[in-house]
This record gives C-alpha cells, structure tokens and sequence, in this order.
C-alpha cells in the first residue's frame, strides 16, 4: 500500500547509485522539507544548476567567518566541489532511507 509522506515530509526514489551502498536505486529516501540550511554534516537534497540531487554535504570553515560546504557523493568523496555558504540551496535534509534490495 501507498502511503503519503507527513506534512512537511517528501519521499524521494533513488535511481542511481551515486551514493551506493549507502543509497542504492529502487530504495526510499523520506525527506523533511523543513530544513532549509546547512547546520551539520549530512545528506541533503539541494538545488543544483536546476537540478534537484541528493548529496552528501560537509561543513568547513570559509572564508570571513562563515562556513563553506564540501559537496559529493558515497562513491566518489574525491570528486567533490566546495559551495560557498550564500551558494548552497537546501531543499531538505534526509531523515530515513527504506532500502529495497533483491535477493535472488
């Protein structure tokens, strides 16, 4: 059965494996809409040249005082890319993932 997210909530489908094995396609992300900033390390969905993606975002100091953030995913954390603080568009900050494996 389908259930829809609580008030404030999104459920978002995983369809690559960027960030695998932590997230893999096919799994459930629940997402709050509520956070809309960059407090802590964590996954978030942000906005990014358009595009809706979730990321793994880490906090670091920057320049005149105030944080800048490393952005990247499970697979590839050399390949990431620093966002200044003004830059960074949160969407939401993932609180669960239902992971859907096959077992074969």
């Amino acid at each position: 059965m389908l259930m829809p997210p609580p008030e404030g909530q999104a459920f978002v489908l995983v369809r690559d494996n960027l960030n695998a094995p932590t997230f893999e396609i096919g799994d459930v992300l629940q997402v709050d809409l509520s956070v809309v900033r960059c407090c802590w390390d964590g996954v978030y969905v942000i906005e990014l040249n358009g595009r809706q993606i979730v990321r793994r975002v880490q906090v670091r100091p920057g320049n005149n005082g105030r944080p800048s953030f490393y952005v990247f995913t499970t697979s590839n954390r050399d390949l990431g890319f620093f966002v200044e603080f003004d830059e960074l568009v949160v969407l939401g900050e993932v609180k669960t993932v239902c992971c859907v494996r096959s077992v074969s």
